[in-house]
């Protein structure tokens, strides 16, 4: 590696540091530099290292100071949807993770971009040996995107709820996992019919709770009634037969189904 990449990645590294740090208030800093356009620059490096600190970077401006990074969210989306090929494992992870973010920012307005990044999402959840942490942060964005575009993502979701279920159901309860699952809440009621034939992977996802918030709470309630009034007591009794122990009882006691 050369001097300069090396120089590069350390301060887009600092950069990251200073962004997660100071939140909000680094708003001033990015207003009064080129930081954007140099970032859209080390994008496209043809160092992987530098597009894996660029990708992280963009994502913790994303989350600090977003108007700032919305004026250039075109050109930006291409190039995430270039470099998600999971055969460089960490350019792809910070890829996917800030597609994620901007998601989240952009609401209704990411329908734009779906078409550069959802088929290679959904390749790369089932893709075989994926690893763990590229199968988490994948999951997370797909469901952040049918969060922000249910009505889109929502036909898609036999593709990927059985690999998206058993990874999240995996991962610990935070902000990151509730908004995923939300996203999957809303594709689900735009199009049940999606996830009838893997609704045992749904049901354990949601069991993997600990304590979610009240109201994704109602909607797991709402989801797993709707789907016991939908097929009738005697093929529900029938369907959670099927269900291991530990489900079965958690499933009753929380969600009295």
């Amino acid at each position: 590696m050369t001097p300069d990449k090396e120089f590069m990645i350390v301060a887009l590294d600092l950069l990251s540091g200073l962004a997660e740090g100071l939140q909000g208030h680094i708003e001033q800093l990015v207003a009064q530099s080129n930081i954007l356009s140099l970032l859209f620059q080390c994008m496209q490096d043809p160092m992987p290292e530098v597009r894996q600190s660029s990708f992280a970077l963009l994502g913790d401006l994303t989350k600090a100071c977003f108007q700032h990074v919305k004026p250039c969210v075109g050109d930006f989306m291409s190039v995430l949807g270039r470099n998600l090929n999971p055969s460089f494992i960490s350019v792809c992870n910070n890829a996917t993770w800030a597609i994620g973010e901007l998601s989240l920012q952009l609401g209704a307005d990411m329908k734009s971009y779906l078409q550069l990044v959802l088929a290679q999402l959904i390749e790369n959840i089932n893709r075989p040996a994926t690893p763990k942490t590229l199968l988490e942060n994948t999951a997370i964005t797909i469901g952040r995107l049918g969060l922000v575009c249910p009505s889109d993502v929502a036909p898609f979701l036999p593709q990927f709820i059985p690999m998206w279920c058993n990874t999240l159901r995996n991962i610990r309860d935070n902000e990151e996992k509730d908004s995923a699952f939300r996203g999957v809440c809303a594709m689900i009621s735009v199009n049940p019919s999606g996830v009838l034939e893997h609704f045992m992977f749904f049901c354990d996802a949601v069991a993997s709770w600990s304590s979610p918030k009240d109201d994704l709470q109602q909607t797991f309630h709402k989801i797993l009634h709707g789907f016991k009034n939908e097929v009738g007591e005697q093929s529900w009794r029938a369907f959670a037969e099927q269900f291991p122990p530990a489900l079965k009882e958690k499933l009753a006691t929380t969600y009295h189904v």
